[in-house]
């Protein structure tokens, strides 16, 4: 049984039917019923329609006859295009409709062999009717026509190597108005298609293709959207960025299942995407207006939706399983979520007809096993006409000009453009709030979340089943009025991101500021006062009662907790002995000086005032020298305001309890532990039961 399983169980008393619903079980270990709303699962009231989310792939189109053959003769009035060399057919028709008999089609041997589509027109597959690029044509469907529609055609092999990078295959030139519906688009370099404005593609397989199944790119329109309302319903997308362009061009950002650029309006629903090699689903900049519904995401290398410098969006009634497993082990020191939010929020100057409010919003989403939840993130350096944005050229849609020349100098310091008003005028209002991509006004609620870490492989890495309200950067832009320290007081606590009426299984954690993770009752406590309604099986508590520290690494009985090995030392959780419960933590000293840490940096959220320390000891072999527990209490930017080093007493082979009184200075927002002494290789003793406390009056 899994974790899911087990906790919608415990909630709902029900071995076979949950409120006489009869449900199904995945092999992911998915439960959800086949026919009950959102309310029935949750037994809680949702303030809006409640939606249910996918619990099987509603988009199975790769190899699906039945959906993707054509008709099996030509329709009324179509031209009729034979198999074989369609080099020399005349598709020069507006208006016409094309049959493509069964068969494989090729379009003349040269890189340029391609269909030049012309205004209203139809081109639609026999059963079976295939275009191959033979991996010799760059292109399938070029021209700016507008209104055009292809359907029920197999197009693959267009490319040729690494061709076609940041370009499509069909609809090359964007054009407005297409139909792209019921194709198998596989095998080709860079993006399967490129979509433009008013543009539909749905009951489409888009496959292994070498950058993208979809992407977009029109030139930026001054004050404007470069491309507006578009619809991706009932797609499989599966397997792309087959030529892994990631590691070819380091920081590119230009890989995934599809990619959204500078679009206003759009509706993302009823897709299965997965297993593509980066990132589901990327909207990356000044996308505004979409919604993300009924989708069910899962097993894609990266993260399953990244929402970046854009606004105003829905993500509900989605699936999201095993997502961002390669990132996370990938990159340890960060977050690989489900759902990443990056520099992105809600604006109530731009349009939200599709989103359905001025904010974004993450409600009635299903989480399972993935590599971490939700991640709310701003970059203090991210702003526009500085060189921390790496979306060179553009400005927020609130500041004109938004489109900026390209720097001729790239030095870090230097900004792109010494006349705009993102320097001239950056430190004053509305500059200041306006030339920044902001994480704000964002709503997680009423989400299931589902973390088992002996199935996620975490491998160690801090970040891996945690939701996250983070920020940082660095203040090394001497003419920026931003300051990490400002950012992170802005997106933790007066940016209005709430994470609210959640319901948590399995040990999650919660990063906030510079990515310290605190508990569930930490993350709820003041000052963060998150997840207020939320629920977790995991209880409420940091460890003891009132104790800092949370309770692994204050008692070491479930794990290691934060303990490490910070130089010349190395640590186990052990069962040779134990002050409380039956585990505590052996240090193996290796060189005459060492230290051990609770890497947790900048450390566990404290305030200023007296604090009690207790901890327990013991002696393993041999007899360490000068040992200390030492403390220091660190300010909003992480900068030491003091510490204290608080001595072991003489070891024995019994336990000893250390106590101390302290006093946490004025400032004080974190405390962080280490442990550190001389010796000689082969010395070993015990520590556990850690407690940091507020004095009681």
């Amino acid at each position: 049984m899994s974790i899911n399983q087990r906790a919608l169980l415990s909630r709902l008393g029900k071995p076979a039917k949950f409120l006489g619903v009869s449900v199904l079980v995945f092999a992911s270990g998915l439960v959800a019923p086949v026919a009950a709303t959102r309310h029935n699962i949750a037994g809680a009231t949702r303030a809006e329609a409640s939606l249910l989310w996918p619990a099987e792939p509603p988009a199975q189109i790769c190899g699906n006859t039945a959906l993707l053959d054509g008709p099996a003769t030509a329709p009324e009035g179509a031209i009729i295009v034979p198999a074989g060399s369609n080099s020399g057919f005349n598709f020069n028709q507006p208006g016409a409709t094309f049959w493509f008999e069964p068969g494989v089609h090729t379009l003349g041997d040269d890189v340029y062999g391609q269909i030049i589509a012309r205004d209203n027109t139809t081109y639609i597959g026999g059963p079976g009717a295939i275009i191959d690029g033979r991996n010799l044509n760059l292109y399938a469907f070029t021209s700016s026509a507008q209104d055009v529609t292809i359907r029920h055609l197999t197009i693959r092999n267009f490319g040729r190597g690494l061709d076609n990078n940041n370009e499509g295959v069909v609809n090359h030139d964007a054009g407005d108005g297409w139909l792209v519906e019921y194709n198998t688009i596989i095998n080709n370099d860079g993006a399967g298609v490129f979509l433009g404005s008013n543009n539909i593609v749905r009951y489409n397989c888009l496959k292994d293709n070498g950058q993208y199944g979809f992407s977009m790119f029109k030139m930026p329109i001054e004050g404007d959207s470069a491309i507006k309302n578009i619809v991706l319903d009932h797609n499989e997308i599966a397997g792309n960025n087959t030529d892994d362009w990631e590691t070819r061009e380091p920081g590119c950002g230009c890989t995934g299942g599809g990619k959204f650029w500078d679009v206003n309006g759009a509706r993302i629903t009823n897709n299965w995407v997965h297993d593509n090699k980066s990132v589901g689903l990327w909207a990356d900049t000044n996308n505004i207006d979409f919604l993300f519904e009924g989708n069910y995401i899962a097993d894609n290398e990266d993260e399953g939706i990244w929402y970046e410098i854009s606004y105003n969006a829905t993500i509900r009634g989605n699936t999201f399983l095993n997502n961002a497993w390669v990132k996370g082990q990938r990159n340890q020191g960060s977050p690989a979520p489900a759902i990443y939010l990056s520099e992105s929020g809600g604006d109530a100057r731009l349009a939200s007809t599709v989103s359905g409010a001025a904010k974004i919003r993450i409600y009635d989403n299903y989480f399972e096993n993935n590599f971490s939840g939700v991640s709310i993130y701003e970059n203090a350096n991210r702003f526009c006409n500085s060189n921390g944005n790496t979306s060179k050229g553009y400005c927020t849609p609130f500041v004109h000009p938004t489109l900026i020349p390209e720097p001729h100098d790239y030095d870090y310091l230097d900004p792109i453009s010494a006349t705009h008003p993102c320097y001239t005028q950056v430190s004053s209002e509305p500059y200041r709030t306006d030339c920044r991509w902001r994480a704000r006004n964002i709503e997680v609620t009423n989400n299931e979340f589902y973390f088992d870490p002996a199935v996620v492989p975490c491998a160690g890495a801090d970040y891996c089943g945690v939701q996250a309200l983070t920020a940082t950067g660095a203040d090394n832009l001497p003419w920026s009025p931003y300051t990490v320290a400002g950012i992170q007081d802005e997106v933790m606590f007066n940016a209005n991101n709430k994470f609210a009426n959640n319901h948590y299984y399995g040990p999650w954690q919660f990063a906030k500021r510079w990515g310290e993770r605190i508990s569930f009752s930490a993350w709820q406590a003041a000052p963060y006062l998150q997840d207020a309604g939320s629920t977790s099986d995991q209880g409420g508590g940091p460890g003891p009662v009132g104790n800092l520290i949370d309770d692994d690494t204050s008692t070491l009985e479930d794990s290691v907790g934060y303990w490490g090995g910070w130089y010349n030392a190395n640590v186990s959780r052990s069962t040779e002995q134990a002050h409380g419960g039956s585990h505590s933590l052996r240090v193996d000293i290796t060189d005459s000086y060492w230290g051990v840490e609770v890497a947790n940096y900048p450390g566990y959220v404290a305030g200023s005032g007296p604090k009690s320390v207790s901890f327990w000891v013991r002696g393993g072999v041999g007899v360490p020298s000068n040992p200390k527990l030492v403390l220091e209490w660190r300010g909003d930017s992480g900068q030491v305001l003091a510490s204290n080093a608080i001595a072991f007493p003489a070891l024995t082979a019994d336990w000893q309890q250390v106590t101390a009184s302290v006093d946490a200075p004025a400032g004080t927002s974190s405390v962080l532990i280490t442990l550190v002494g001389s010796g000689s290789s082969g010395v070993s003793f015990y520590l556990d039961d850690v407690v940091i406390e507020e004095d009681q009056p």
